[in-house]
């Protein structure tokens, strides 16, 4: 990276340092001041990437141990079998590199996961394997055994267009699957998003609609509308970075392909440190990954069958040392039946400083609370720190998850909030010059589509002045009737979900403009410490809100009975007439104001009521949907008649601005 460019990023941090500090709100009593969160970065930066039971990712664990055990906090560490695969990195490029027909080429980064050379590499003719061209059109997979495969990726401006041309190559049977040495186990799906999507949003290419968002101006594109690299480089960098996913499964793995080379729709510096996304299973390609700066010659030279060198140097370790985190500060019922608690959930494991720093955001939050006595601390508060976010195979194939392996750590959670990503700076891309904008990367805050919660989401947003931020309920259509901005890395509220659907957020930056990649020192050129405090001081609002508020009444259940807002579940011929629709959308707002108002035994007769009036006048299908709405509901409502009578229920929502008599 030249003298240049590096100028040129740091004037970018300082100007988004000035943006976000104009207009902020002062920072609660007990929140880290912005130099101790630009020390923070500043350290975990200089540990490098954060990758489960590597250097960089033991320092930040041992860090975040001794800064838990300082606030009193009770910590339980669950092990787990690993084998970790690594070698040098970025900006260390030891490890790999390429001479394309006797010229060395600059290498971006490596795939992970991929096998190795060994330090002498491997050489072999190159073949290239176009994704722009019908598979019809491309080398036949038997071309490609003992070659060094050269994959030219599709360009972002394809993506939601026709010009996109399927893979069309199926995946390979395959009787046993190993996500990591030694667990090996039959591939799992994905866990589906913590809210379901409503419509289709299309192409992740674009911003879609919202709840609310702050800065309108700062949203130059319209909805829907491609945003191009020189506005915001997150979409086209998302597309990219998970271009050769499928390929190496579908084609490189079953080709018998000596080594690949991947070339990406990359500037250079948005390509330094690249990450294939998500973490694919262990596979034995050597894979390196190029800009398209770099990668032009390669591109020519695999067209031509040209011969090359490909080192990646890698190396593992067996039976590492990972484990994930479950920590504990005690609130004033701590050890009692009484005791109510909420969940801070993130990853900590990971790339970059902006990409894995949602443990830095949750300790933010820890100091403040930490700072009151024990006996005025409404609720306990359970960490859990995750360490499986970049393992091999990802998540939903790893035989572990400690929120349904361990219950008795997280029997008190009553809700919570996913963090992640802070600090990020937006960046856009002018031909290959790749430089920040001056403003925040998007500032994410999704949840479920309970009226109340999304109220005290957007009063986060507005009371923090927060920038660029987008409140997004994807479950329903946004303020201009579309669909809203898909929930992106939902597996951290998810476990609220699991543990019985209980309210809370999932507060995002956007990551892969700024920090996505392994790339360093990062901490004072696409992060700002100001930012990071700001995006804190909402999510210290969100969880005072859990603290404090009645949580019942938050729940996701109860957006069913939401008749105020757009995307209602039932359309007009679920209803036998006109008057059945107006009389069961008046049981269903007398049941959402019971809600409000604390008054549970009411909402537990307007249930009973709403259910015996859907049998009449509702069709039978629209009915029997409607009763499994009511049948839950009717069991959150009898806990909050039981809370109310162990004193455990806090203020109601009367006069809530969310849903008032209107």
């Amino acid at each position: 990276m030249t003298p240049v460019r590096i100028s040129g990023l740091a004037a970018g941090a300082l100007a988004i340092a000035a943006f976000c500090s104009a207009d902020a709100q002062p920072a609660p009593a007990g929140l880290v001041p912005v130099q101790v969160i630009q020390n923070w970065l500043d350290q975990k930066d200089s540990w490098g990437p954060a990758y489960t039971a590597g250097p960089g990712w033991k320092k930040f664990m041992a860090f975040m141990h001794g800064e838990m055990k300082s606030l009193g906090m009770k910590i339980t560490d669950l092990p787990y079998p690993y084998t970790r695969w690594y070698t040098s990195e970025f900006p260390d490029k030891s490890g790999w590199s390429l001479i394309s027909d006797g010229v060395p080429v600059d290498i971006a980064s490596y795939g992970t996961q991929s096998g190795s050379t060994g330090p002498k590499g491997v050489t072999a003719p190159m073949i290239l394997y176009d994704l722009n061209l019908p598979v019809d059109q491309r080398q036949p997979l038997s071309a490609l055994a003992g070659k060094i495969v050269v994959i030219k990726q599709q360009p972002y401006e394809t993506l939601g267009t026709p010009r996109r041309i399927p893979l069309s190559v199926p995946a390979p049977r395959a009787d046993g699957y190993c996500g990591n040495p030694p667990l090996c186990k039959a591939p799992a799906p994905a866990e589906p998003p913590p809210s379901p999507q409503w419509g289709n949003p299309g192409a992740n290419d674009s911003y879609k609609d919202y709840e609310y968002r702050s800065d309108p101006d700062a949203f130059p594109t319209a909805l829907f509308a491609r945003t191009p690299v020189s506005v915001e480089a997150s979409f086209r960098n998302r597309d990219q970075f998970g271009q050769i996913r499928p390929v190496i499964t579908n084609v490189l793995m079953p080709s018998g392909a000596a080594a690949a080379v991947t070339v990406m729709d990359l500037s250079p510096l948005a390509a330094a440190g690249t990450r294939i996304h998500p973490t694919p299973r262990q596979f034995n390609v050597p894979l390196l990954m190029l800009d398209r700066v770099a990668g032009a010659k390669v591109l020519r030279d695999a067209a031509a069958g040209k011969t090359a060198t490909l080192v990646l140097n890698a190396h593992e370790e067996a039976n590492a040392a990972a484990y994930e985190t479950v920590a504990t500060l005690p609130g004033r019922n701590y050890g009692t039946a009484k005791d109510q608690a909420i969940l801070l959930a993130t990853h900590v494991d990971g790339p970059s400083i902006i990409e894995d720093d949602g443990g830095l955001a949750i300790l933010a939050l820890l100091r403040h609370y930490a700072a009151i006595p024990q006996e005025q601390r409404p609720k306990s508060i359970v960490v859990y720190l995750e360490s499986r976010h970049f393992v091999p195979g990802t998540e939903a194939s790893y035989p572990f998850d400690a929120v349904k392996d361990h219950p008795e750590l997280f029997k008190t959670v009553v809700g919570g909030l996913a963090l992640e990503h802070f600090g990020g700076l937006q960046f856009a891309e002018h031909g290959n010059e790749y430089s920040p904008t001056g403003k925040a990367a998007t500032t994410y805050v999704w949840g479920w589509p309970n009226p109340f919660a999304v109220a005290e989401a957007t009063a986060a947003i507005k009371d923090q002045k927060l920038p660029r931020a987008i409140n997004a309920v994807p479950a329903r259509p946004g303020i201009n009737g579309k669909p809203q901005q898909p929930w992106l890395g939902g597996g951290f509220s998810r476990y609220l979900v699991d543990l019985g659907g209980w309210p809370g957020w999932h507060i995002s930056g956007d990551w892969p403009s700024a920090g996505f990649q392994a790339y360093y020192p990062a901490a004072k050129t696409r992060v700002s410490a100001e930012l990071f405090q700001n995006q804190a001081r909402a999510a210290l609002q969100l969880a005072d809100v859990l603290m404090t508020k009645d949580v019942i009444a938050l729940a996701p259940v109860w957006a069913h009975f939401d008749t105020s807002a757009q995307g209602d579940e039932f359309a007009d011929d679920a209803y036998l007439n006109a008057d059945g629709a107006k009389q069961i959308a008046e049981d269903r707002r007398e049941i959402l104001l019971s809600v409000r108002d604390g008054n549970y035994e009411h909402a537990v007769q307007a249930l009973h009521s709403l259910r015996a009036d859907t049998s009449r006048l509702m069709t039978p299908d629209a009915a029997e949907k409607m009763n499994r709405f009511v049948a839950e509901a009717t069991a959150w409502a009898e806990r909050g008649m039981a809370w109310k009578q162990q004193g455990l229920l806090v203020p109601s929502y009367a006069q809530t601005p969310a849903y008032g008599d209107h």
